[in-house]
């Protein structure tokens, strides 16, 4: 029958289809059986990817904690710093202290180690801590254990002027002769007659005088505190007090090269000859012109300028001079006088017996008054602190020209007086330290800011500049040097290095502050064509001096480490100057 169509499988080939249906069952199962390996695998990922999140979850919480273990360390080894070289307790505890406020503190969820570098002016802070862990913690490691350390510095204030206990000439003990003295401007002087940070007025055309940085005042610079000096007692001498004298401490208008208001020459012999020999040395100190006991009290703009000596004892922050508690009993204005004209003359003030100024000339050191006799050139002792009460560190001397006798620790714009008064200052242990020239007990410098009246005789003179340690090779000494300019003829500086370093600095960059081309010579930090004529009146020079890498002097050794100023001019130099110097840099800094 044509339109007939057996049905497969079941009339003809029926074998076939169970074949076909065997098949079908056997994708089936196999499809099941991919679907099942599948769930196995994702299962085993999913374990394995939530193993690596929070892997990552630790390891980032690991990577937080330490950048906040970092930071801790950082701001410990950042203020405990400021207490070296000399307070590494206080260094210690102020470093915890601050690891503590950044979250990690020592002995509780931390262990904070303080200690100080090869360099004593660098401290290394060390914070450990004890990280607990999160799924970490479901293989068996509970916690980590993470360290981050920081190393800072504290560059501490240049010390300059001298290597020893005295700061200037020492004539009546003819010892020390460095041929400058220390100079004291009344605040009505004129920053161009050389004080740049003592004296209020200036023209525009003097360095830094815009007058808009201090109201009523010209001087951009000027600083109301004073200067201040350092003490350094590095041993105590068991039973001697510490003495701090300052020679010729009351200004006595006699001018630049003393040939004012002074005795002739024989009435100096006079004084030497007096009964009873008050001046045994008479003809000698009180002899007329520029000799060696001459400090050069000046009128610049007044002669009654009256200065103020403020001793401070060491304290715990010696980044800031004005917290250091004052020393009792060692706070001294002393009174200034004009002598000639209406008033008694030098000799007079010295003659006991001549019925003018017959009080002045009293020398009584018990009765507490401060007469004539007692201050014109002599060694006036400031403070003595007994044997017993004196302690290793840096004592502060404060000398200001701007207090009153009521306020000495105070500034007063009362005061209005402008002249120029000039002193050394020594220190030492009982009468045997202070006749010495020796700064391994105790020494005396500048902090970073040296006036002085330079009355060299020699045409070649060096002058102890500032002290540059080894730790500061790679670095860069910045000297100012203001209103170097007084000399008449043109004359020649130069930067020396450290007499033990055997070299010379190169690549010394000059400038002035008005932007002047100079004539120097960076290969051996040589300036020339220095005077007044050249433009250097009232200017300020600044020196930036590379420190070798591979510089080097032994620190420990007080007259070693000093770099040196030489002045060559034609003839002598008589100079009111005001030398500054630091190392370029914040004054703390992480170094790593």
């Amino acid at each position: 029958m044509r339109g007939f169509r057996p049905i497969r499988g079941a009339f003809t080939g029926g074998a076939s289809a169970p074949a076909r249906g065997s098949a079908n069952l056997r994708a089936r199962g196999s499809e099941r059986g991919e679907r099942g390996v599948v769930l196995i695998w994702f299962a085993l990922m999913l374990i394995m990817l939530m193993g690596f999140a929070g892997f990552a979850v630790d390891l980032s919480n690991w990577w937080f904690q330490a950048e906040k273990i970092q930071r801790s360390a950082d701001a410990g080894a950042h203020a405990g710093a400021a207490f070296l070289p000399g307070d590494l307790p206080s260094a210690t505890t102020t470093a915890r202290s601050l690891t503590g406020q950044n979250g990690f503190t020592n002995g509780s969820n931390a262990t904070v180690t303080v200690s100080q570098e090869p360099n004593p002016n660098r401290l290394r802070v060390k914070v450990k801590a004890t990280i607990p862990t999160y799924f970490v913690g479901l293989l068996g490691v509970s916690s980590v254990d993470l360290t981050r350390e920081a190393v800072a510095e504290y560059v501490a204030p240049v010390p300059m002027g001298s290597p020893e206990n005295k700061l200037g000439n020492d004539p009546a003990r003819a010892q020390n002769t460095p041929q400058f003295w220390i100079n004291i401007a009344g605040p009505n002087a004129t920053k161009k007659s050389g004080d740049r940070f003592q004296a209020k007025f200036c023209a525009t055309s003097v360095a830094n005088c815009t007058g808009t940085v201090i109201s009523g005042i010209n001087n951009d610079e000027y600083a109301t505190e004073g200067y201040f000096f350092a003490l350094k007692v590095a041993s105590v001498v068991a039973g001697q007090p510490l003495n701090i004298q300052v020679y010729d401490p009351a200004m006595t208008y006699v001018n630049d090269t003393c040939g004012v208001n002074m005795p002739t020459q024989s009435e100096a012999n006079a004084l030497q000859a007096l009964p009873g020999n008050p001046y045994p040395d008479g003809a000698l100190r009180f002899a007329p012109g520029l000799t060696s006991w001459c400090t050069g009290d000046q009128d610049i703009s007044g002669r009654g300028t009256k200065t103020t000596f403020i001793v401070r004892g060491p304290d715990a922050t010696p980044w800031s001079d004005l917290d250091n508690p004052v020393v009792a009993g060692c706070t001294k204005q002393m009174p200034s006088f004009d002598p000639g004209g209406s008033n008694p003359t030098i000799y007079q003030y010295l003659h006991p017996t001549d019925g003018k100024q017959d009080a002045q000339a009293v020398v009584n050191a018990a009765d507490g008054s401060n007469t004539f006799a007692e201050l014109f050139r002599q060694n006036v002792t400031i403070c003595s602190i007994p044997a017993g009460s004196v302690s290793t560190g840096e004592y502060i001397l404060q000398v200001r020209s701007n207090s009153t006798a009521a306020a000495p620790t105070v500034y007063s714009a009362s005061v209005v007086d402008g002249g120029h008064n000039r002193m050394s200052i020594f220190a030492g242990f009982g009468s045997a330290g202070l006749a010495a020239v020796d700064g391994s007990a105790v020494s005396i410098n500048a902090r970073g800011r040296l006036p002085i009246y330079a009355n060299a005789t020699a045409a070649n003179t060096s002058f102890y500049l500032a002290r540059v340690l080894p730790y500061d090779a790679g670095r860069t000494l910045r000297v100012t040097l203001f209103d170097i300019g007084d000399a008449a003829s043109a004359g020649v500086l130069q930067i020396l290095p450290p007499a033990e370093f055997a070299a010379t600095f190169s690549g010394c960059v000059f400038s002035r502050n008005d932007g002047a081309t100079l004539s120097s010579t960076p290969s051996t930090c040589t300036l020339s064509n220095v005077s007044s004529a050249n433009g250097f009146d009232g200017r300020s020079v600044t020196v930036d001096i590379p420190i070798p890498a591979n510089y080097t002097c032994t620190p420990a050794v007080a007259t070693q480490c000093w770099i040196k100023v030489r002045a060559a001019f034609p003839s002598g130099v008589t100079d009111t100057t005001t030398w500054s110097a630091a190392i370029l840099g914040n004054p703390i800094r992480l170094v790593e």
